[in-house]
């Protein structure tokens, strides 16, 4: 008897074939924000600990600032704010946003970040290079 008889084989042919017609169908934009979300989603999750901004010029000393300190954290909320709790009830914030999963924007500079943020969930750093100007922020959990 000719004809397409359902086999185990064909159905999973089947399968496939609309598994990869589905994601074939991803746009690049669909795929970068997936990736985004997911950094997103890992810098939100849990408290930092140390995050020390580093300023370095060509032929100066770098001058670094201790944004999070001993005994404070800083949470990225998904309001777009980065809040510091310091001691005694004592808050700070800066405003971020993440327009890609390589690219941060925080206290109103854009930054980029070298470490793919999937594979590493315990710190970060985001790079401005600006002319001679090489500023450096790097995020810790402990």
């Amino acid at each position: 008897m000719k004809g397409w008889i359902l086999t185990y084989r064909n159905l999973v042919f089947l399968f496939v074939a609309t598994i990869l017609v589905g994601l074939s169908s991803c746009s690049k934009e669909t795929v970068d924000n997936i990736g985004r979300d997911t950094a997103l989603n890992i810098i939100r999750s849990n408290k930092w600990f140390d995050v020390v901004k580093t300023t370095s010029k060509t032929d100066e000393d770098p001058v670094r600032e201790v944004l999070v300190g001993e005994g404070e954290t800083m949470e990225f909320k998904s309001n777009g704010y980065a809040y510091v709790y310091k001691g005694a009830g004592e808050t700070g914030s800066y405003t971020y946003s993440m327009p890609t999963s390589k690219k941060m924007i925080f206290a109103g500079v854009e930054y980029d970040i070298p470490e793919n943020l999937v594979q590493t969930v315990a710190k970060f750093t985001l790079v401005n290079i600006t002319g001679d100007i090489t500023t450096k922020i790097e995020f810790r959990r402990r």
